[in-house]
């Protein structure tokens, strides 16, 4: 599920009917461009790992856990019935399942309602910037190379270091 939906940018903008292929092309390559430059994808997925326990805890490899489906220890074959979840941290209670290799069934990403507004106000300003260079180039104007404002940089370096 995307978290930004090109209907919901369409009424923030009041976009014009006559350009929406367009528009909706833009908006397609700003999601693909925002979810290449923050290194993971936006929209909320479903993820398997596994993982071994170390100091009662273990570090899944997506960020913004919006559901723990199931956690299992692949020792014992048990459901793992207690847990911290702390970002991409999971703490065990359990202190048997260290070294343990568990298995991890999550949803991970943003959905419309988790989507952050400086998020989902990057993914517009960016729109307004690519739509722009689109009829500087439909128009044949002086070449210009794309160029993200600092303001924007800045909250997407935000999210980018949350994943290291």
């Amino acid at each position: 599920m995307i978290p930004f939906t090109f209907e919901e940018l369409q009424k923030i903008l009041e976009l014009k009917a006559d350009e929406i292929e367009t528009d909706i092309l833009i908006f397609n390559a700003t999601l693909s461009y925002v979810e290449n430059l923050l290194g993971y994808q936006l929209a909320d997925k479903n993820y398997n790992e596994l993982q071994t326990v170390k100091d009662c805890q273990v570090f899944t490899d997506h960020e913004n856990i919006s559901e723990m489906i199931n956690i299992i220890d692949m020792n014992t074959k048990l459901r793992v019935p207690h847990c911290v979840i702390d970002g991409r941290r999971i703490l065990f209670i359990d202190t048997k399942l260290e070294g343990h290799v568990v298995f991890l069934n999550y949803n991970a990403g943003f959905t419309t309602t988790t989507l952050p507004a400086d998020l989902k106000e990057v993914i517009i300003k960016l729109f307004l910037l690519k739509k722009a260079e689109f009829i500087k180039q439909i128009n044949n104007e002086a070449e210009s190379s794309f160029e993200i404002p600092d303001s924007i940089q800045k909250i997407i370096d935000i999210y980018r270091r949350k994943t290291l």
